[in-house]
């Protein structure tokens, strides 16, 4: 039996867990995905590529008609409330929620659904079928259809989840700093596509490393496991000394204190 799924919001997020479960052979098969029109261009282009997996819809009341197994929830939070309460939830619709700001008993308020509530973390490298896919409450159903996108870690609340959430934040600072390494070895006699190959295939290795790590070490044992007096010992020293490593965790927790609002 074919699972009807609906997406309401089409962005960078919700074009990911398409792209991945159209290009899983096990997911194209037993899937239909029904996308809103918010974001047309975007939405007509996975329609193109996916055409036997992906119909875009004339509108949101549209997508959840058609979407008699699960809904995803996709929306920019400041428009959550809004788009909602416009629409008519039936009260046996699954709800998947992928917004970032409001817990879980305002969708249910809003939406008025008396089914599965979960909430999920996914990212855009699900299109590519890696990295972690935090969820709660733990779902067979949605460890089974999620699985093939990446890696399931199931949370036991939603203060875990905001955990995660804050945690995913640091996204683009580390694009950033991959970024500014590149741009030094640039200026110091690299080619733009050298420096930039060299810090995603280092960075890379270092993340291997880390989970390979036995079970009794710490992330941190890696990092004072380096030559006494070398390179990357005067590296971290100074990193430290500048409060570089602070300034991390002051982002966490300004993340964290605008979940709990």
């Amino acid at each position: 039996m074919t699972i009807q799924m609906g997406i309401l919001g089409t962005g960078q997020i919700s074009s990911a867990l398409v792209t991945g479960f159209c290009t899983d052979d096990a997911s194209k098969q037993k899937l239909h995905i029904y996308l809103s029109p918010r974001n047309a261009q975007k939405a007509a282009a996975l329609a193109q590529q996916f055409p036997e997996q992906v119909t875009v819809c004339a509108s949101n009341q549209e997508v959840l008609d058609q979407a008699k197994d699960w809904v995803i929830l996709a929306l920019l939070p400041r428009d959550t409330q809004r788009v909602i309460q416009e629409l008519h939830f039936a009260p046996e619709q699954n709800i998947l929620s992928l917004i970032s700001d409001h817990p879980m008993h305002d969708i249910l308020r809003w939406t008025g659904t008396k089914a599965k509530a979960i909430r999920m973390v996914p990212l855009p490298f699900a299109a590519m079928h890696i990295g972690p896919i935090a969820y709660c409450p733990a779902d067979a159903e949605i460890r089974d259809l999620f699985a093939p996108l990446g890696q399931l870690i199931e949370l036991p609340d939603e203060q875990a989840l905001n955990t995660i959430l804050t945690l995913t934040s640091l996204m683009s600072p580390f694009y950033l700093l991959i970024h500014h390494a590149a741009e030094w070895g640039k200026q110091n006699g690299m080619t733009d596509r050298a420096a930039v190959d060299y810090m995603t295939s280092f960075f890379e290795a270092l993340s291997v490393m880390a989970r390979q790590a036995p079970d009794n070490a710490t992330v941190a044992e890696l990092c004072y496991d380096t030559t006494k007096g070398g390179l990357n010992e005067s590296a971290y020293r100074y990193i430290t000394q500048q409060g570089g490593y602070d300034i991390w965790m002051q982002a966490l927790e300004q993340v964290k204190q605008r979940l709990q609002k």
